[in-house]
């Protein structure tokens, strides 16, 4: 008599199914940047014309209504300490307010492709934050990755000239990291459905003061287009990113999330160029090239497990 599966390896997905999650992530992202550029524009150009102010706050209020909506509908949303409410409201403003706010920033004022590239970096500089809070060793692979892509990043910002955007969106990116790095434990201890749940409800809280009347003002004066943008944001970098993101970490490892950044500038070269009419610039492929070494130095370091490296 054979024996019967276990439910863990019955429901255990096919690694095709991790892979298209991961390149799903990367579209998404990718056309955030692409879809988020058209959104910004001046709708006399064919764009949105959103306030990039007003664009973060939809992103994250409207995020906030869909996770709360669906994790007690199906009644994953966990219960939360008052400390870890606190912690939560915290990291929203790393991970949610300046990140986002931030990036739509940026983006208004530089290119899809430099937004999309500058993202790459984002594993980067949270490996050489893990360093720095000695969550990791210090290696050689790690300082060699962070080095290739601040080189990166500076050609990218401007030598000789100056990209405001680019240095917005490097920012955002740095934001982002210290988020990554701090929130882990709290994401082991809590669950990362309910704290991402908690995130955008405490972003959009945090945000309403700058970003409220913003909103407000948008929504009496949006058109047909304005919305539909604001639809898309929310729904495929935000929502869907983010789940799809969660789902293949959970059954995979961080390397590979990590290579499949590469994917990203490249989705985002051919929307730009397709969407806004827009090639990339020489400079732009120098600092790909600098950026995506940084990244591959640091997807290829030997991994440690924080408790081994705080040992």
């Amino acid at each position: 008599m054979s024996l019967p599966k276990r439910p863990d390896i019955a429901r255990r997905p096919s690694a095709l199914g991790i892979h298209a999650a991961l390149v799903v992530v990367q579209i998404a992202f990718a056309a955030g940047a692409v879809e988020g550029k058209l959104a910004l524009d001046p709708a006399s150009a064919g764009g949105g014309g959103i306030d990039p102010i007003a664009l973060a706050m939809a992103r994250m209020s409207g995020a906030a209504l869909f996770f709360q909506a669906s994790t007690r509908a199906a009644g994953k949303l966990g219960r939360v300490a008052p400390a870890d409410h606190a912690r939560i409201a915290g990291l929203s403003v790393l991970g949610v307010v300046i990140n986002q706010t931030l990036f739509l920033v940026g983006l208004n004022l530089t290119s899809a492709f430099a937004a999309a590239l500058l993202g790459a970096t984002i594993p980067v500089f949270a490996a050489a934050l893990a360093v720095a809070f000695r969550i990791e060793p210090p290696s050689i692979r790690t300082a060699l990755g962070l080095a290739l892509a601040i080189v990166g990043a500076l050609w990218l910002t401007g030598i000789g000239s100056f990209d405001r955007g680019a240095v917005a969106i490097a920012l955002n990116c740095l934001s982002y990291a210290f988020y990554i790095v701090l929130s882990k434990r709290i994401i082991e201890r809590v669950g990362a459905l309910t704290v991402v749940t908690w995130l955008f409800t405490w972003g959009s809280l945090v945000m309403a003061p700058l970003g409220g009347r913003g909103l407000a003002l948008g929504l009496e004066s949006w058109g047909a287009r304005a919305w539909m943008f604001v639809a898309f944001f929310v729904a495929i970098p935000t929502v869907v990113a983010y789940l799809a993101n969660a789902w293949a970490l959970a059954r995979s490892g961080p390397t590979l999330v990590t290579i499949y950044i590469y994917l990203q500038p490249l989705i985002a070269a051919i929307m730009q160029w397709v969407q806004l009419g827009e090639p990339v610039s020489r400079r732009a492929l120098v600092a790909t090239a600098f950026i995506l070494s940084g990244v591959g130095m640091v997807a290829t370091r030997r991994a440690v497990s924080p408790g081994a490296a705080a040992a």
